[in-house]
């Protein structure tokens, strides 16, 4: 499992960067099914299912028509691709994926503090 933690983390959702990203992580995950056959004294393993998660927090201005992208990704269930862009320059593509939860905090002064939590599984493109 890798996890990548970072506080200069650009998301692009459906091809449009959301600003104000405070903090986010992503974890990329592969299962793995036991093959190990009877007689054999070491454990052997497939790699199987590849998935992966994000999640973050965001301030924005409540008239950011950019963060609407990712509230109506939950709001609606239909699947997004997502970019992932680290500080180091590195890239995750994520040819589909699942916005799972949409927080929205007490607005103070018409910036609003989200949370986010995203699905996805597949390959992801890194780059």
């Amino acid at each position: 499992m890798a996890v990548y933690n970072t506080s200069a983390f650009v998301l692009t959702v459906a091809g449009t960067a959301l600003p104000g990203i405070i903090t986010a992580s992503v974890t990329l995950t592969l299962e793995t099914v036991d093959v190990t056959e009877i007689g054999n004294i070491d454990r052997k393993f497939s790699p199987a299912i590849k998935t992966g998660t994000a999640s973050g927090s965001i301030f924005y201005d409540q008239g950011n028509a950019q963060v609407a992208a990712l509230e109506a990704a939950a709001n609606t269930g239909n699947p997004v691709a997502l970019v992932f862009t680290l500080h180091s320059g590195a890239t995750y593509t994520v040819p589909v994926a699942y916005v799972t939860s949409f927080v929205t905090n007490v607005a103070v002064a018409d910036v609003v503090k989200s949370d986010f939590s995203i699905q996805f599984s597949g390959a992801v493109g890194i780059a």
